[in-house]
């Protein structure tokens, strides 16, 4: 008799029998007692996971001879023939190499004949995303309304290429990964029933590699048995899938704990030489560490999460104890982006050299509680946050900063104290910077705001040129043959004016100090600008004339946002 593979022998075939699929096989038990069977059905999700095998199941329950039925015999002819591949009223098509318009018109004339055997005549179409868009098309008008005696099923790893209209005609049912912990009950059971030399650890990394896909676990358990003649441990599993020894996943992570660099090296080389893609090697240490995290975090509840031995449990909880939560989080954080570098570039050992080289430099992570902890105490030293009027916490009283000696005026003798003081100028001083940078950023819009109200006020503002600023108080600098715009600015109701201006567009209520230099620091030709409808510089002629301005063309000016061309008095006027 011709060798069965186990993936094959212990396909299921009854809805009981699938694991991991509880939400699909309840629903589709309960449609057949019902009757209330859809015409088209996809099933979609990752390979491996029980969407062929349960489109057959419901081909059995459908067409066995006792049914329809949820619990098919598994018996009788029409059972025996679809769970052999040979139904006559089953139509297994592969849609990868059946994917056509032709194949699909084959389909849509065969479709017309009554079943041979059971009660329908039932169309499997695997891979059905590599139908082309025009067999799509084609499929359908027959797709929305088949005959009566006609069920389609579909299955595909890419529901994302189906064209949106043939999933509006079907039920669509998604197939999830399967379980570490079924994958492992399904393997358990096949070396009880096979009596097989099968060690629990190879269980468990067969359990790994297989990624939640029962039919590779069930293929590589095959290739393992024929590589090991019967017994399979461990170390044959990682020796035929070209896994990372548990032993030396442990040893890189003491390494970390005990910053041994060299060691480091030693390692990534020997992986290097035996073979092994720096891509999976990070993959793997990302898993480990993983592993680490679960069970320090979960603790008693954390097998449920992993799939390991008992030793590599225990283990794994005793390698915990030498890292801290931030610890391992910082870990798997710095080698997940080490992965996207390792992929853009063909020298992978290099970013994974250096990342597990800065993964040792532990004395740089720093909890955020001892962050909070450090800027409490800084606060408490600085006094920062009293409201009363007594001296803050950590401040001496104002005599004890500096004592002047009675015989040398010139010594001083500073409080032990000085220190914060110091401290609290490099505050205060950094407080006045970024308020600076505020207010200058935001000048223009002040310059608008006031423009908007104050036409020749904002015109001899933007002559000026915001200095700096020291305890709340704005030096705005003018050129010193700019002494009117000063004395303007210099008015009591002008400067709380723009002392408003500035609080209404940055929200900072602050003082003015009008200065006059020789020239501005930084000043360009241009100097400052007004957005929008910019104010015109005045000619030099303007400026000295603007004393003979009578009070009642100011107000004009004021109001109607005017600006001087020309002084004449009448006697100039009556020579011209």
């Amino acid at each position: 008799m011709p060798y069965l593979s186990l993936a094959r022998k212990y396909r299921p075939q009854t809805f009981d029998e699938i694991m991991g699929q509880e939400h699909i096989a309840i629903t589709l038990k309960n449609a057949i007692a019902l009757k209330r069977v859809a015409h088209a059905y996809l099933f979609c999700g990752p390979r491996g996971v029980g969407k062929t095998s349960t489109a057959r199941i419901l081909a059995k329950s459908l067409n066995c001879e006792k049914g329809p039925s949820h619990l098919p015999c598994g018996k009788c002819a029409s059972c025996t023939e679809i769970s052999e591949g040979r139904g006559m009223d089953v139509v297994e098509i592969d849609g990868a190499s059946n994917r056509g318009i032709d194949e699909i018109r084959n389909l849509k004339e065969s479709i017309k004949f009554a079943s041979i055997r059971g009660k329908f005549r039932i169309y499997i179409i695997d891979e059905v995303h590599m139908l082309t868009q025009e067999a799509f098309n084609a499929l359908l008008k027959t797709l929305e309304e088949p005959p009566a005696h006609v069920k389609f099923i579909f299955a595909t790893t890419q529901p994302y290429k189906v064209l949106p209209t043939v999933i509006s005609r079907c039920q669509r049912f998604d197939f999830r990964k399967i379980t570490s912990q079924d994958i492992c009950k399904k393997l358990e059971n096949i070396r009880k029933k096979e009596k097989l030399n099968l060690a629990d650890e190879a269980i468990f990394l067969i359990t790994k590699a297989s990624d939640g896909s029962m039919r590779d676990a069930e293929v590589i358990l095959d290739q393992l048995l024929a590589f090991t003649k019967g017994k399979v441990e461990g170390k044959d599993v990682t020796k035929v899938l070209g896994l990372l020894e548990q032993d030396t996943l442990f040893e890189i992570a003491n390494c970390l704990a005990a910053s041994e660099r060299a060691r480091i090296f030693a390692i990534v080389d020997n992986f290097i030489n035996n073979g092994k893609d720096p891509l999976f090697v990070a993959i793997n240490i990302i898993d480990h560490f993983r592993n680490l995290l679960v069970v320090k975090t979960a603790k008693g509840d954390s097998r449920g999460y992993t799939a390991l031995s008992e030793e590599d449990f225990y283990r794994l909880e005793e390698q915990g104890r030498k890292f801290s939560l931030d610890e391992l989080l910082y870990v798997i954080y710095t080698l997940s982006g080490t992965i996207d570098l390792i992929k853009k570039t063909s020298l992978g050992r290099i970013p994974l050299e250096v990342s597990l080289i800065k993964l040792t430099e532990r004395t740089h992570l720093t909890s955020i509680k001892d962050i909070v902890e450090r800027l409490a105490a800084v606060e408490r030293s600085l006094g920062v946050g009293s409201s009363d009027g007594a001296a803050p916490a950590g401040y001496p009283p104002q005599e004890e900063y500096a004592k002047t000696s009675p015989a040398g005026p010139d010594k001083i003798t500073v409080s032990k104290n000085a220190p914060a003081m110091a401290k609290k100028e490099e505050v205060s001083a950094e407080k006045d910077i970024l308020l600076f940078q505020k207010i200058k950023d935001s000048w223009a819009r002040v310059l608008n705001f006031v423009k908007n109200r104050k036409m020749s006020l904002a015109t001899f503002l933007s002559e000026g040129q915001p200095l700096k600023i020291k305890d709340n108080v704005l030096d705005i600098g003018f050129t010193s043959d700019n002494f009117l715009h000063r004395e303007t600015l210099e008015t009591e109701a002008n400067r709380k004016f723009v002392e408003e201006a500035i609080k209404s567009i940055t929200g900072e209520r602050i003082s003015l100090k009008i200065e006059s230099m020789e020239t501005l620091p930084g000043k360009t030709e241009e100097g400052n600008t007004i957005d929008e409808n910019p104010v015109e510089e005045l000619a030099p002629s303007s400026v000295v004339n603007r004393n003979k301005i009578e009070p009642i063309v100011e107000s004009a000016m004021d109001i109607f946002g005017g600006k001087i061309i020309d002084i004449r008095n009448n006697k100039e006027k009556g020579k011209k």
